[in-house]
């Protein structure tokens, strides 16, 4: 087992133990960064749900109990539709990200599904974003000189309508979930036209602004110095020896507390009174970046600085000690090998033992009592 392992057992048992929940919900990013520039592929996800209740009938019980609706597609820059995305993620990025990141290739991943019964109906979209980005690197460090990588592209927002030309389904907007309605179940969209409900349903769902709400200084990350090739071979290095830093926000924790979802409550009116909630997910974000990285700033941009090696020692934004965590996952690796060492040997010592020869009835066998008999009556053992 690997250095590298060691180290996530220990992290996970002192997750375990010092009683930090995480919230189980889809990371909106997940990246790896390579200190050399090299490009690389993030993916970026957006989830929401709404809920339409109607307990009282109406035109939206009639046209929804029962139904199942499913739009769900994968385009990538071959097509002219996802081109032209590239270019609004490009304008967004240095219009209002102030990022030098370039987006040189896309895939669109898109599901939404809608779904009614006699009660309420549900609709879910999810949108994932995997472009391909460059020039995230600001400047190139050497030595003790770190490099700079920019992150206020994580940040990534889109507020215009996104139109993806599809086989399937012809042209389809994709950024505001109400044009979902309007393509699967157009009946279901004329009864809530006009209402506070389409408003509510115009939110652009391409929206990763949370992720930056949290200044990276706060994130949860933990440096390791792990060098093994096999475990890094995913972040662009080939045959160097690469320490990994990993950045977190979005979970509960110490740091950021509990992360709920956020719910939104409106009731509105059409043939009769319904009601619309929408649940968006807690943004968050996974960042391994290669090397040993610190957050910084440039200007009143947020980025990374980070070095082949670490030049201080560092704790983890939840203020535990990197080398504790590691004494602590070493020791548990030592006591992990000797009680496999003794299992060993005891086996060996019963594998040699001589052969029971002598001569004796058959093996006798006592009744004993579990303790949870105590609690049956018909099991208790009568007192003297």
């Amino acid at each position: 087992m690997t250095i590298g392992k060691y180290f996530a057992l220990g992290l996970i048992g002192l997750l375990v133990f010092s009683g930090i929940s995480p919230i189980w919900a889809t990371s909106d990013l997940t990246v790896h960064l390579n200190s050399g520039g090299s490009p690389e592929k993030p993916s970026f996800k957006y989830l929401e749900s709404a809920f339409i209740e109607y307990p009282n009938g109406g035109k939206l019980k009639n046209l929804l109990t029962g139904k199942n609706y499913t739009i769900s597609f994968v385009e990538n820059s071959n097509n002219t539709s996802v081109q032209d995305l590239i270019h609004q993620i490009n304008t967004a990025l240095v219009r209002d990200q102030k990022s030098p990141v370039i987006v040189t290739d896309l895939m669109v991943k898109y599901t939404a599904i809608l779904t009614g019964d006699d009660k309420s109906a549900s609709i879910d979209y999810n949108i994932e974003l995997i472009p391909t980005i460059a020039s995230y690197v600001i400047t190139k460090g050497s030595g003790d000189t770190p490099t700079i990588m920019d992150a206020a592209w994580m940040g990534l927002t889109i507020k215009d309508p996104v139109v993806i030309k599809t086989a399937q389904y012809g042209d389809l907007e994709i950024n505001y979930p109400i044009d979902f309605l309007k393509k699967a179940a157009p009946d279901t969209y004329s009864v809530i036209a006009g209402t506070k409900a389409e408003d509510a349903l115009k939110n652009n769902l391409i929206d990763a602004s949370g992720i930056l709400e949290v200044p990276l200084n706060a994130w949860t990350h933990l440096f390791d110095p792990a060098y093994t090739l096999s475990e890094t071979s995913d972040y662009g290095y080939k045959g160097q020896k690469v320490a990994i830093s990993t950045y977190t926000m979005g979970q509960s924790g110490l740091n950021e507390g509990k992360q709920q979802p956020t719910q939104k409550t409106l009731d509105f009116s059409a043939d009769i009174n319904y009601q619309l909630t929408t649940v968006q997910h807690p943004s968050s974000a996974t960042v391994n970046i290669g090397g040993f990285a610190i957050a910084t700033k440039v200007g009143d941009t947020p980025a990374f600085a980070t070095t082949p090696k670490a030049t201080t020692t560092e704790t983890s934004s939840g203020g535990f000690p990197v080398g504790v965590i590691y004494a602590m996952a070493a020791f548990g690796a030592i006591v992990a090998g000797a009680v496999l060492f003794w299992s060993n040997r005891k086996l060996k010592q019963a594998a040699n033992r001589p052969k029971d020869t002598s001569t004796s009835g058959p093996t006798q066998y006592e009744d004993r009592q579990h303790w949870a008999d105590k609690f049956d009556d018909d099991k208790k053992t009568p007192k003297p």
